[in-house]
C-alpha cells in the first residue's frame, strides 16, 4: 500500500480519497482524517499490507457512517467499516440504549451493525487522541518542557468536566428532539453557571430534559478517583470536537489550536502504544481470517 503525504503526521487534513483498489481487503472509514491515522498507526502491523484503509468522504459532514455502511454493504470485494460511536445517537434504534451501555465488553459484543463493522468506543476518532499521556508530549513538544504530566493533564481535565459535559449536550439533545444543530465552538470560553444558563437558553430544554443527560453522562465516570483512569472513562461520551476547545484554553490558553495539532496527537498516540487494544484485535482478527 502506498503511503500518502510521505507517511508524516504533518499533512493531516491534506490527505486525497484514493481511487478504491482491488487489492486485498477494504477498511472503510468516514473521512481523509480517519484514512490518514488510521493508516499512520498501523503502518508497522503485520497486517499493514493486507488492509486498505479507505476514505468514503473528505469530511463527516459529507454523512461519513451512513457512506461506510452502505460501502460495506454494497461492495463486491472483501469489504469492512469503522464508524464513530456518535452513529447511535442519531439512531432511533440505539439513541437510548446502546449509545449508553457503559460496559466496554457489553459494547463490543453487541455489533450494532453486523459483524462487519466496528463502532468505536469513543465518540469519534479524535476523541482517542485526547488521551492525557499524549497531550502531556504535545505540551512538551510545543512549550519545550516536559515538567507537566500526563496526571497533571488529567487533573486538569477532570477539574473541568462539568463544564465538558455541559458543552457535550449541545449534541446529545438537539439529536433526539430535532432541534438546530449548535456550532461547535459555542460558549467554549464560558464555564459555571454562565455557560449552564446560555446552553438552557440555546437549547430550550427544561431542566428535567438537560439533568438527567448531564447525570447519564457522568455515569461514564463511574466514580473513578484516579484522574488519569477517571478521565478515560468520561471522555468515552463527550463530544471530542468541542471539548478540544475547552482543552486549547486549558493547556495553551488558546494560543495553539488542537485542531491544528490531530497529526502530532495521533503520533504520540502510536509512540506511546495507546491505539485501542479492542480495534487492534478486531482488524487483526480480520486479517487472520484472510491468511
Amino acid at each position: 500500500m502506498t503511503m500518502m503525504n510521505n507517511g508524516s503526521f504533518k499533512n493531516i487534513g491534506k490527505e486525497a480519497i484514493v481511487p478504491e483498489s482491488t487489492d486485498g481487503i477494504k477498511i472503510y472509514l468516514e473521512s481523509t482524517d480517519d484514512q490518514y491515522i488510521l493508516r499512520n498507526w498501523f503502518s508497522t502491523f503485520n497486517f499493514y499490507d493486507k488492509l486498505s484503509f479507505e476514505s468514503v468522504s473528505k469530511t463527516r459532514g459529507d454523512g461519513g457512517c451512513q457512506l461506510v455502511l452502505k460501502k460495506v454493504e454494497n461492495s463486491q470485494l472483501k469489504a469492512f467499516g469503522i464508524v464513530d460511536r456518535d452513529i447511535l445517537l442519531a439512531d432511533p434504534n440505539f439513541q437510548d440504549s446502546l449509545w449508553w451501555e457503559i460496559d466496554d465488553e457489553i459494547f463490543l459484543s453487541q455489533k450494532p451493525y453486523g459483524e462487519k463493522i466496528f463502532v468505536l468506543h469513543r465518540w469519534e476518532l479524535e476523541s482517542y487522541l485526547l488521551h492525557p499521556q499524549a497531550l502531556a508530549a504535545l505540551v512538551a513538544e510545543k512549550q519545550r518542557n516536559d515538567a507537566t504530566s500526563a496526571t497533571d493533564i488529567a487533573k486538569l481535565l477532570c477539574e473541568d468536566e462539568d463544564n465538558m459535559v455541559a458543552v457535550t449536550l449541545l449534541s446529545t439533545i438537539p439529536a433526539k428532539t430535532g432541534a438546530g444543530q449548535v456550532a461547535e465552538p459555542f460558549m467554549w470560553n464560558k464555564s459555571g453557571d454562565e455557560l449552564k444558563q446560555a446552553i438552557h437558553d440555546r437549547l430550550q430544554a427544561h431542566s428535567d430534559v438537560i439533568e438527567p443527560e448531564q447525570t447519564k453522562i457522568k455515569n461514564f465516570a463511574e466514580n473513578e478517583k484516579d484522574p488519569i483512569h477517571r478521565w478515560h472513562r468520561l471522555s468515552r461520551l463527550l463530544d471530542g470536537k468541542r471539548i478540544m476547545y475547552r482543552i486549547d484554553d486549558l493547556l495553551f490558553s488558546g494560543k495553539i489550536k488542537l485542531e491544528s495539532e490531530l497529526g502530532a496527537l495521533g503520533r504520540h498516540v502510536a509512540t506511546h502504544k495507546l491505539i485501542d487494544p479492542a480495534l487492534i484485535n478486531w482488524l487483526e482478527g480480520i486479517y487472520h481470517s484472510a491468511v
